[in-house]
């Protein structure tokens, strides 16, 4: 996450707080001029995130936005839910989704790969090991990783039959 990322998130957590959601994830994504704000959010009553949810962060993180001022130039600001391939982005996510099917991206090889699939077992403040769909070139079939070695992390949402 960037400085401006955690700054904003820092910034609008409490109220949305108050509102009752929550915040997964903030990126900031630039495509030639265009620059986007993606806000992915979460209530905290645990239904599903709706279209009316959307819009009423957006009100709120767009009126805070103009205060907090933190992206120079114009930008666009897009909320939406977590979805099926919910992000992994904090460790309470982690211990959340213990159980779970994953896909975990790390930023270096581990046995020459740098994409797992597989159940999170375990979470704690630390690391993360995964039961792996497939063996490592080692034979191992589980996978500890710490938090630092994640690039990207979400839930699977491959239909099983």
């Amino acid at each position: 996450m960037t400085t401006t990322e955690k700054k904003i998130e820092e910034y609008c957590t409490p109220a949305l707080t108050e509102l009752g959601y929550s915040i997964i994830r903030i990126k900031i994504f630039k495509a030639g001029k265009h620059t986007t704000l993606q806000l992915i959010i979460e209530r905290a009553d645990g239904n599903s995130v709706d279209l009316q949810d959307c819009e009423k962060v957006s009100r709120e993180v767009s009126v805070l936005l103009d205060v907090l001022d933190p992206i120079k130039g114009h930008y666009s600001l897009e909320v939406s839910s977590a979805g099926i391939d919910r992000p992994l982005t904090k460790v309470s996510d982690y211990k959340r989704f213990v159980g779970k099917d994953i896909i975990v991206k790390t930023y270096v090889s581990k046995a020459g790969c740098r994409l797992f699939k597989g159940v999170l077992e375990y979470a704690d403040e630390q690391l993360i090991r995964i039961s792996l769909k497939k063996p490592l070139d080692t034979g191992e079939f589980q996978l500890e990783l710490a938090y630092d070695e994640i690039s990207d992390a979400q839930l699977d949402s491959c239909i099983k039959y």
